[in-house]
């Protein structure tokens, strides 16, 4: 019975977020499903670059943040292994979340205490093809689109497309990440 509800729930989901690209065309393409996360083209090291948030508590959080890098890694059973390494001031800093989603064609990631929901698109959106854009909710239901890149410096065109584009869907909060510290190591 769950997964005819889930089901539902997802094709609903499909039919209106369909709906709003009509309305809004800046709103990214449907997100990557768990099965083409979990490829190998998406595994490995992502570095942040920058975020953006419909008001300034959606990115309050990370305003701290001089530089990440995000690892993520296969589970098992539908997990995806996601360890952030994280420079706050002179400290650095890691945590490692498992996320996990309910078939391999979801494509929302639920952490696993439950405390975020993230979803994933690729960098195509802003014409970046190493970059992806993860969205995520955290427990605080605070919303906040952030760009990671397999390169350690981004473009600065690349930057400007994904500020264009979060803005035009009203998430007028942006910040670019400093790096004056450097990247923490392994």
């Amino acid at each position: 019975m769950i997964d005819i509800i889930w089901g539902l729930f997802g094709t609903a989901m499909g039919l209106l977020y369909t709906g709003m690209q009509g309305m809004v065309p800046c709103i990214p393409p449907a997100p990557l499903s768990t099965s083409v996360i979990s490829s190998d083209q998406y595994m490995g090291s992502w570095h942040f670059v920058a975020a953006a948030a419909w008001d300034e508590d959606g990115i309050k959080s990370i305003k701290a943040t001089d530089s990440s890098v995000l690892d993520i890694q296969k589970g098992a059973n539908f997990t995806l292994i996601v360890t952030e390494r994280w420079r706050s001031g002179e400290e650095c800093q890691t945590k490692t979340w498992n996320y996990w989603a309910h078939s391999m064609t979801d494509p929302l990631l639920f952490r696993e205490d439950l405390d975020s929901i993230a979803t994933i698109w690729d960098g195509r959106w802003i014409n970046c093809p190493s970059c992806i854009v993860i969205l995520i909710m955290d427990e605080d239901y605070e919303v906040s689109a952030m760009l990671f890149s397999r390169d350690e410096k981004t473009p600065d065109n690349v930057i400007e497309e994904f500020k264009s584009k979060t803005e035009c869907v009203l998430m007028k909060d942006f910040m670019k990440t400093p790096l004056t510290k450097g990247y923490c190591k392994q």
